[in-house]
């Protein structure tokens, strides 16, 4: 019985000498062990702050010790107190995306990274702009060396706007190619008073059929995917641009899918 942690019950100073403040297997049915017991474990079911994310469900499987800085009284009211256990500097850009084939609108993101030896666990971030508060966010739980990206929500002084062509056409020497030509043109415009960096992501497709290629022409590139910091879906492309205060730029690509004549896409053709 004395094995059973979870079963024993700490001697209050009401014992006898001998039993006073150890640990002794308790009785099940004891009213004041069970009112302890019953306010010990309440606090786990206390609503968590807003933002905040147990690390257990955050960061998996994780183990990290954080030294404070300083002691801290913690008053034992039932309610969640915050306490500065110590600071962390980290690396700060804002960056602009935006997927126009998806929705003509430029997302403006905060991307921290962590060159320190100590983590950062997921839970709210105040956001300030010139010192003036913008809003909270979630902050993903940052590892040592990690980079992670929050989203501030649509940047409304960057404009993006997107047009597709398609043409659709023979190849082979008897025509038994059929070749199916993307065109897509972007224009971005900057009403900021600022330079921004804006970038611009494009999906192209991907075959698995070996007789099926898809042939690209354009400067985009391809993720990098060895930074660790994001996944992205295969075939996803990338265009960054940078737009000086009150500047434009246009971005022109595209891609063949080539297929057999005796084949179709899924779907049909006919599709932009």
């Amino acid at each position: 019985a004395e094995l059973d942690y979870a079963a024993l019950v700490l001697s209050g100073p009401d014992e006898q000498a001998g039993r006073r403040g150890r640990l002794f297997p308790g009785s099940s049915h004891d009213p004041v062990a069970a009112e302890y017991r019953r306010r010990a474990e309440s606090v786990a079911s206390l609503p968590l702050p807003g933002h905040a994310v147990p690390p257990r469900r955050s960061a998996g499987s994780f183990d990290h010790r954080f030294d404070a800085a300083a002691r801290a009284d913690i008053p034992s009211d039932g309610t969640w107190h915050t306490v500065t256990v110590g600071e962390i500097p980290v690396g700060l850009r804002t960056e602009y995306l935006c997927v126009p084939s998806v929705e003509p609108t430029v997302y403006a993101t905060l991307v921290l990274s962590n060159a320190t030896d100590q983590a950062l666990l997921a839970g709210p971030v105040e956001v300030t702009v010139d010192d003036d508060f913008l809003l909270t966010a979630s902050l993903p739980t940052l590892a040592p060396g990690g980079v992670r990206r929050v989203g501030l929500g649509p940047a409304e002084g960057i404009r993006v706007t997107r047009r597709t062509n398609l043409r659709e056409s023979t190849a082979g020497l008897r025509n038994n190619v059929t070749v199916l030509d993307h065109s897509v043109h972007v224009e971005l415009a900057n009403q900021l008073a600022r330079p921004v960096t804006v970038e611009v992501r494009e999906l192209v497709p991907v075959s698995a059929e070996a007789d099926v290629r898809i042939e690209e022409r354009a400067d985009w590139t391809t993720p990098d995917e060895s930074a660790g910091s994001e996944t992205h879906a295969p075939g996803t492309r990338l265009w960054r641009v940078a737009l000086p205060a009150g500047g434009t730029a246009a971005l022109d690509g595209g891609y063949e899918i080539r297929i057999p004549a005796g084949k179709a896409l899924v779907g049909g053709n006919r599709r932009s």
